[in-house]
């Protein structure tokens, strides 16, 4: 006999009619016997309506918030390119130098000190290189449709901007806590973490809300991401990654805070066009007040500065020669290098006021050490005085410095975000 005819047929699985009392496949949705559908079947087939009605209202939705960002950030690098002159080519794909930067609105903590506030706003507008400007973009033209379509156009810019501002402040603690006030720091990236915060916050809190497909894409499917990039950040060391933390804290809290647009009932209220027009106005604001701030400062230096400080160092390097001139030879020499150094600063031209009184005093002080020199000999008092003069012009020129160095790209160093 053969064992195997004795084997059980293959299971079923049934479920109990609740119209007819029948048994019927539970596979099936209709019942076999008199086609009543199971209640099951009902709550699937309206979750799947339900799904397809928010797909189709998310993504019909626009975004042009997002894409307006995305221009006006590339706007801006290409109005830093051309401000920063030299070969056009090399400065789009190297980036503006560091006096650029800051005359733009990069921000450094030593300038927030001094009160120059813009800064907290400038510099989520800002990239340092062709790189970081690609690299920001790229997540913002993948993220930014995503939050833009679900809170609205207006909120969504309300949240760019304040997620943004959070980043400037997390930089400004990393900043604080390394000592080091004058490195300029500027990107999107404090925005864009914000954004990844957002959507992180809000899977959570509309968890029983979403269709299973959006709330496993919100929530618990972002959270990789933002690990991944905060790893980067830490392994990386010019990336600003106390802006990518400040701006993830802040777009969570904001989500808290924030309610989104549920589809289906987007619409512009007056308060949403005051909010709209309010972050706009603090944007240009900012802007407006980088410009005056170090616009005409920057146009100046791009053709005065090299001058300049060409003009100074000579006449230092001469007056350092005089100061150790020591036979009629050497003072000859030295007078002669004395004149050149005068020619030169009166040729020069300051990039700002404070610079020009230094360019006085230091060819004032020349002129004075060629007068001692012609004199029949060097007299003791009038030479200790000219060389207190000269010291005070150093003094002058080193605060000079530490006041402009930054703005003036005399320093160096600076992080993106």
């Amino acid at each position: 006999m053969n064992p195997e005819s004795h084997d059980p047929a293959p299971s079923r699985s049934f479920r109990i009619c609740a119209e007819c009392g029948r048994p019927t496949p539970s596979h099936s949705p209709d019942c076999v016997n008199c086609g009543a559908r199971s209640l099951q079947s009902v709550v699937i087939d309206e979750e799947a309506r339900a799904e397809q009605r928010f797909a189709r209202a998310f993504f019909s939705r626009s975004s042009p918030l997002t894409y307006a960002i995305l221009g006006f950030n590339l706007l801006v690098y290409l109005l830093m390119a051309l401000a920063a002159g030299g070969n056009l080519g090399e400065t789009l794909v190297g980036g503006a130098d560091r006096a650029t930067l800051i005359a733009f609105g990069a921000k450094t903590n030593e300038l927030l000190h001094e009160g120059e506030w813009f800064r907290l706003v400038t510099p989520i507008f800002i990239h340092i290189g062709l790189i970081h400007l690609a690299s920001n973009s790229y997540a913002l033209w993948i993220i930014g449709p995503q939050v833009e379509r679900l809170y609205g156009s207006v909120r969504f810019l309300l949240i760019y901007l304040i997620s943004g501002v959070g980043g400037v402040l997390g930089s400004y603690l990393g900043h604080a806590l390394r000592g080091d006030p004058t490195i300029p720091s500027a990107g999107a990236s404090g925005a864009l973490f914000g954004l990844f915060g957002v959507l992180a916050v809000f899977g959570y809190k509309y968890r029983h809300e979403l269709p299973p497909a959006f709330r496993r894409s919100f929530g618990a499917g972002v959270l990789p991401v933002i690990a991944i990039n905060l790893f980067i950040g830490f392994t990386v060391p010019f990336i600003d990654n106390w802006a990518h933390i400040g701006g993830l804290i802040t777009g969570g809290l904001l989500a808290f805070v924030i309610p989104y647009v549920a589809p289906g009932k987007e619409r512009v209220s007056p308060l949403g066009l005051v909010l709209a027009a309010a972050c706009l106005l603090v944007i240009g604001y900012s802007f407006t007040r980088a410009y005056l701030q170090s616009g005409p400062h920057l146009a100046r230096r791009a053709g005065n500065l090299e001058g300049y400080l060409d003009g100074v160092n000579s006449g230092r390097q001469a007056m350092a020669e005089a100061l150790g001139a020591g036979g009629d030879a050497e003072r000859q020499k030295a007078a002669k290098r004395l004149g050149d150094a005068v020619g030169k600063l009166e040729a020069a031209r300051a990039p700002d006021a404070r610079a020009e009184t230094i360019r006085r005093d230091l060819t004032a002080v020349l002129r004075k050490q060629q007068e001692i020199f012609r004199g029949p000999s060097p007299g003791d008092a009038d030479q200790q005085a000219n060389a207190e003069a000269y010291d005070d012009v150093n003094r002058q020129i080193r605060e000079w410095v530490a006041a402009e160095g930054v703005r003036l790209g005399l320093r160096q160093g600076s992080d993106k975000k």
